[in-house]
């Protein structure tokens, strides 16, 4: 019989694996040692990285990790924590800038950067993590195999943080997203989440028999946690990505060009549209000489000359 799951258990069950472990020192002590190479770099970047870490081994060794495999509702729990709040730390610690900042110009390094943190191909990582991890029997095996369900957990980690990465500009070799673009990342993020979480919600019966077989009488029955656990998808990760959005809403309204701030995917399409044939020309200077001319052909019709002298009769 499994242990209910107290408030003492909540906060004493600890099921840290070895590797997960390893793996967080190991990322600790890198990130470290690339701040101190890299000096002078800020202890506010150190904070959010460290605190993504904490994170970490919050979703992997606590109860959360603990009872991942009795309660699909802190399965999802687990879930939340690893594919965003972790990984939204770990970007504002901004790791591969540092990286940069202490091994200098890589050129190989920065083309495959440059590769794995292009949006689009982030998003479609998003989108088979979350659903295939919960609407094929993937989750089954996970709950069998421990390290199946250590990939699972390192998956969530790192599609959250690519699909995150562009949004709030942290790679230096490829220029944060416009904020339009990137609040249409997330919008799509959110969408993702809701399909997965409204399809959970809606399943009349338990897709997962290794829930089934744990023996316990305490909690909520089998279809009430699928159905709490999709709902926590639902909207618990709308509301994530919400508060996301909300930070690159006051990002862009606090930015002193944020009325122009259309990034070079929006400006490419704005010059294609003008018809502009030369890709390295300044549609702005057009539009300034073009007011320049203007402004001139209206002093010649008021009978001026275009130093503002009066013609002579």
């Amino acid at each position: 019989m499994t242990t209910p799951l107290s408030w003492h258990a909540l906060f004493a069950a600890w099921d840290m694996p070895v590797a997960a472990a390893v793996l967080v020192v190991l990322a600790a002590g890198l990130y470290l040692w690339g701040a101190r190479r890299a000096r002078p770099w800020p202890l506010g970047r150190t904070a959010w990285f460290l605190g993504g870490l904490v994170v970490v081994v919050v979703a992997v060794g606590s109860s959360v990790n603990a009872y991942s495999g009795v309660l699909f509702s802190m399965h999802m729990a687990q879930h939340l924590l690893l594919i965003a709040v972790a990984p939204t730390l770990l970007v504002l610690g901004r790791p591969l800038a540092l990286l940069h900042a202490a091994l200098g110009e890589r050129p190989v390094l920065d083309r495959v950067v440059r590769l794995v943190t292009h949006p689009l191909p982030a998003l479609g990582v998003y989108a088979a993590v979350v659903a295939g991890t919960h609407l094929t029997p993937f989750l089954q095996g996970a709950l069998t195999h421990p390290a199946l369900h250590g990939l699972e957990e390192v998956a969530y980690l790192v599609a959250g943080y690519l699909v995150l990465l562009p949004v709030l500009g942290d790679s230096p070799v490829r220029p944060p997203l416009p904020p339009v673009l990137g609040l249409v990342v997330l919008f799509l993020g959110m969408v993702i989440d809701t399909v997965v979480g409204v399809s959970l919600l809606m399943t009349p019966h338990e897709p997962f028999p290794a829930y089934a077989a744990v023996a316990r009488d305490w909690g909520p029955g089998l279809i009430e946690d699928l159905h709490w656990g999709g709902a926590a998808m639902w909207v618990g990760g709308d509301i994530l990505m919400a508060a996301l959005a909300i930070i690159v809403i006051g990002r862009w309204v606090s930015a002193p060009d944020h009325g122009n701030d259309l990034g070079p995917w929006l400006e490419a399409a704005r010059r294609s549209a003008l018809g502009s044939e030369d890709s390295t020309a300044d549609v702005d200077d057009d539009e300034d000489a073009l007011r320049a001319y203007n402004a001139m052909l209206a002093r010649l019709a008021s009978g001026r000359r275009p130093g503002g002298r009066e013609p002579r009769s």
